[in-house]
């Protein structure tokens, strides 16, 4: 079959099985076979894939919920081992943005989701097309069960015991490990019940606590928690130091959104 008649095929069966599809994106695939390979968590998904394939760069900020959505849940139904998925993004300028999505299994049974791009790291500008050989923007990530974990975020790269306790639970929040899973509301409330807490170690604990909620599907504390920090930022709007921050709590204002 023509690759641009399969093109159409999926997004066909995209719209009829409940994909926002937006105008903006083009989602390409050699295979039609709906596999559901990726198991992971999508609390992982959204994190990682928005912020590094969106934010990043200044790749495509101006993505909304419904194209970020869209390529996601392609994403989940279509990538494996066999089939890689192709997106291009349509945007202003002489060349599109172009996503390739792909599994890698090693010869020790590790597997690796990647995300090759056609932007220029070096140059800074978007390729006519992905060059997986020079320096255009890739990401990768491990894949354990229902894990998804960034390379730089997996247990063996990070000494804990050097580590801030804001900083440990954000390692445990999204390393491989599920044994640490447990430990991360514990040692937020360690932090939030510490007696010199100054503004931002205090915003950074409460937006790790509202990424923690997202994680365990806790809706109710998760409305709670985000009207919590909109007062916080509101009422430190002065402090230069918590700039970094709100722009976090805005993308994960944004995952929420991905998540509902």
């Amino acid at each position: 079959m023509h690759r641009k008649t399969i093109t159409l095929l999926v997004l066909i069966l995209l719209t009829s099985i409940g994909f926002a599809q937006s105008e903006k994106i083009n989602i390409k695939t050699d295979n039609l076979t709906e596999s559901n390979y990726l198991k992971m968590d999508d609390f992982y998904l959204t994190h990682h894939l928005y912020i590094d394939l969106f934010l990043r760069e200044n790749l495509f900020p101006e993505a909304s919920p419904v194209d970020v959505s869209s390529i996601l849940k392609a994403l989940k139904k279509y990538v494996s081992i066999e089939n890689k998925l192709d997106i291009e993004i349509e945007k202003p300028g002489k060349r599109n943005y172009l996503i390739r999505f792909a599994i890698l299994k090693k010869d020790d049974g590790t597997e690796l989701l990647i995300a090759f791009t056609n932007w220029s790291t070096k140059e800074k500008i978007f390729e006519k097309e992905i060059k997986m050989e020079n320096d255009s923007y890739t990401r990768w990530y491990f894949l354990n069960g229902n894990k998804m974990t960034y390379r730089k975020d997996l247990s063996s790269e990070n000494d804990y015991s050097n580590m801030t306790k804001s900083d440990v639970v954000n390692a445990y929040l999204f390393d491989e490990l599920s044994e640490n899973d447990a430990k991360i509301k514990s040692t937020i409330d360690e932090i939030l019940n510490g007696s010199d807490l100054n503004v931002s170690d205090n915003i950074m604990a409460n937006l790790i606590l509202l990424k923690y909620q997202i994680f365990q599907r806790d809706n109710e504390n998760v409305i709670k928690q985000t009207d919590y920090l909109n007062k916080l930022f509101e009422n430190n709007k002065s402090e230069s130091s918590i700039r970094r921050l709100k722009m976090a709590f805005e993308a994960t204002k944004f995952q929420i959104e991905l998540m509902n």
